[in-house]
Order: C-alpha cells, then structure tokens, then sequence
C-alpha cells in the first residue's frame, strides 16, 4: 500500500484530486464537480513525516446528477502502518463497505460507516432509529402509527463520536439527542448524568438537559432537546445578560455530590501545555519565544496558588455548551465529566470567548459579571493565579489545534491567534 504526506489531507486541492482520480473505485459514477472539506486532523503533527503520523478527513463529493456522497478518509505516511491498518479494517464490521486507494495511501468509508461507530448507520435511518428509542425518547417525540422522525447529524468524529438530532415532523419543539460513543463509557457517563439530574431536582441553579435512557450495547446517550438555540448563535449583545446565570449555574455543578475516579490536577495542565507548546515550537520555530513563553509564565504563577480545590468540572465548558430557556442557560454535552480544580471550567470559558471575536465590551462585561456571579454563588473567591495558570494552559491548548489540522495557511492563523493573548489577560485580570 502506498503512503500519503499526512498534511495533504488537509488540502482541499489534494482531495479534490485525489478522490476524482479515484471516483469509479468509491463507487462515484458521474464526473466530480465538487469536493468539499469538512474537517481534517493529524497525530503527531510535530512531525507529519514520521511513520507514526496519522491523519483524517471527512469531506462531502458532488458528482454528476446523484445526491452529494459524505466520505470519512484516513490515511498513513507509512506503508507498513497503512497495509496493517487495512488488515484491521477487513475484520471490522464494516470493512465490506470500506476501500483502499493504494496508489495515495487512503482508506476510506462512505458515510455512515464507521470502523467504531457500527450503530450509527441505525441512527441515521429514521425507520431504524424509531425502532430503537427508549421509551422515554418515544414519549417525547409523541410519533402517530407509522410516523419516522426527522434525523439531523449535528456533530461527527471518526471513530470518536456523534451526535444526531431527532425531530417530530408535526411539532420541531419536540426533540431528543442521541450521541453515540465509541469509548465504551455510555454506562459510566448515563450514571453520571442521572445523578445530577437528581441533583438538579433540589437545585433551581443547576439546569441540565434532561436524560432520557442509555443503549449500553449500541453506545448510545438520550437526552430531551431544550427549546431555543445555543447561546453562541444569538445576539453577542445577548450574552452580558446571562452571564450572572451561568456562573451560578457553573458553581451548581461545581458542589454536586458525584463519585468521580477520573481527576485532572494543575500540574499535569502545565505538563499537556509544555508537550504542545514543544510541538509547535518544532512545527512553527517562528512562534517558539511566544509558546514557551507563555507555559514559563504560567509556570512561574504556579507558587502563587493559594488553594487548589477539587470539585466536580464539565470538562469542556465554554458558550456552545449553553443553551437558552425561558428559565436560564441550561448545560448540555455532560460526558467529559472529570474532577479538578474549579478554575479549569473557568479558565476554558474565558478562552473561548477571548477568541470568538466579539466585541470587547461584550467580552469584558461577561467575564466580569461571570467571576462575580461564581464567587457568590460558590462561597468562595476564584484563585486569581491559578485561574491565570490554567488560562494560559488552555489558550496554548486551543492555539495547538492549528497544528492538528494543519490546514493551508496555519502558520499564519496560529500567528494571528497568539497575538490575542493580550485581550485573554486582561479579563482575568
């Protein structure tokens, strides 16, 4: 089997060439006109050369009369790895679905199959996904004698995880999400989510999406959909005002009662910071006094942490995972659950929102109101230096998937994207 230069997969050019060349070996009949990237990541991007470089894509092919063809592309930069990674992939149950382009060292699956995800070609079928909801799913969703619902993929990784949205023709406020895991922790993160749900029961400040059932053998999540939208798709001028709620919806979760076994601490922040600050030093030598930079500072503030609590953290907490209701912000996406220091949640929030480009008086109002808002409702004052440690962590963290997706012109949007550490520091200040 033939290697590819893992970046490539990244390159919308390549692809288009590629997969043309190869349309009649995908099952494409019709000449392409259009191939469009949905997304590309690596591993090991530090050195895409290297035989241990991975890499994939999900892209969307238009070809001929037919209906656009999603495909999920993988490829290796090493022919042993590629030709071992075929033989896995014919043991797999879908690899009567998947094909190899030698002569680009590809492999790919036409969407949904999913070497990981086997149920979700299940989900994605409205007479297959009716068959399977719980039954607090059917209730939600009131289907009438042969009625299917309305089946949107919302989000999709490769052997990771997706999430499908499932909608009742007659009546579009009546949703259920189901995500699909391929980690085997379903069972885990439904226990999770059922227990906070019983804590929110006893907490008006504490809004969550509601479960609705667990499919451990299928690896699939139920939740109700919340009437509205994310609160990053509203008005920016919106988000000043719900600020307040969010932090006492923050602190909520933070002094739920779970029994957690997974804990991620400060140090070992610091220690995933300097590992990526490394790597783009070495893939981008240009930014390495500003990404060392940044790790030796945070560092450095490490000795002027008072406190390190540990509390119960999202995990993943920034704007998308909000959205609105009548009564307040309520948090969704629960399965990355894990425990830390409360300023780990707080620094990712204000990372994100330091980068979405919104107006400064936006940003600045938020973090303001939302540092307050959570020190009230906590009890307790949010530790100014590690809050400081673990925002500069994480913006090196968010600044490294430009690396990952080693698009065209990353270098110049990690550039662009280090130059805004300077409005970061100014709100946690």
């Amino acid at each position: 089997m033939g290697c590819v230069w893992v970046p490539n997969l990244a390159d919308a050019g390549w692809m288009t060439e590629a997969l043309s060349r190869h349309a009649d070996a995908l099952g494409i009949s019709g000449e392409v006109t259009a191939v469009q990237l949905l997304d590309a990541r690596l591993t090991h991007p530090h050195r895409p050369g290297s035989p241990r470089c991975r890499g994939w894509a999900t892209c969307t092919v238009t070809a001929g009369t037919g209906p656009p063809v999603q495909l999920y592309v993988k490829g290796f930069s090493d022919d042993d790895a590629g030709d071992l990674a075929w033989e896995q992939v014919r043991d797999d149950p879908t690899g009567h679905l998947a094909r190899r382009l030698p002569e680009v060292g590809l492999i790919v699956w036409p969407f949904p199959a999913d070497p990981q995800l086997v149920s979700l070609p299940t989900l994605v079928d409205p007479r297959l996904a009716t068959d399977v909801l719980p039954p607090a799913a059917r209730e939600v969703l009131d289907l009438r004698p042969g009625e299917e619902p309305r089946v949107t993929v919302v989000r999709y990784q490769p052997e990771a995880s997706a999430t499908l949205r499932l909608e009742a023709d007659r009546d579009r406020a009546a949703t259920v999400f189901a995500k699909l895991l391929a980690d085997g922790s379903v069972t885990e993160v439904a226990a999770r989510h059922q227990a906070l749900w019983c804590a929110a029961a006893r907490r008006s400040d504490l809004r969550l999406a509601e479960p609705l059932g667990a499919d451990p053998d299928r690896g699939v999540l139920w939740t109700r959909g919340i009437p509205g939208g994310p609160l990053s798709t509203g008005s920016p001028g919106r988000l000043p005002a719900q600020a307040a709620a969010v932090g006492a919806l923050l602190a909520a979760l933070h002094a739920a009662p779970l029994d957690l076994n997974r804990s991620v601490t400060v140090d070992d922040v610091l220690v995933e910071a300097r590992k990526k600050a490394a790597k783009l030093a070495r893939a981008h030598p240009g930014v390495a006094g500003l990404v060392h930079g940044l790790v030796a500072t945070a560092t450095a503030r490490r000795e002027d942490v008072v406190e390190e609590r540990d509390v119960p953290l999202h995990g993943d907490f920034h704007v998308d995972q909000l959205v609105g209701s009548p009564d307040g912000p309520v948090l969704v996406d629960l399965d990355s659950i894990i425990r830390g220091a409360p300023e780990v949640d707080l620094a990712e929030f204000l990372v994100d929102l330091s980068l979405r480009g919104l107006p400064g008086t936006v940003t600045e109002d938020v973090a303001r109101t939302l540092l307050a808002s959570y020190g009230t409702s906590a009890g307790v004052d949010v530790d100014r230096a590690l809050l400081a440690v673990c925002a500069d962590a994480e913006f090196v963290n968010r600044c490294y998937r430009h690396l990952r997706r080693h698009a065209s012109g990353w270098e110049r949007a990690l550039e662009s994207e280090l130059g805004r550490h300077a409005q970061l520091a100014a709100l946690i200040r």
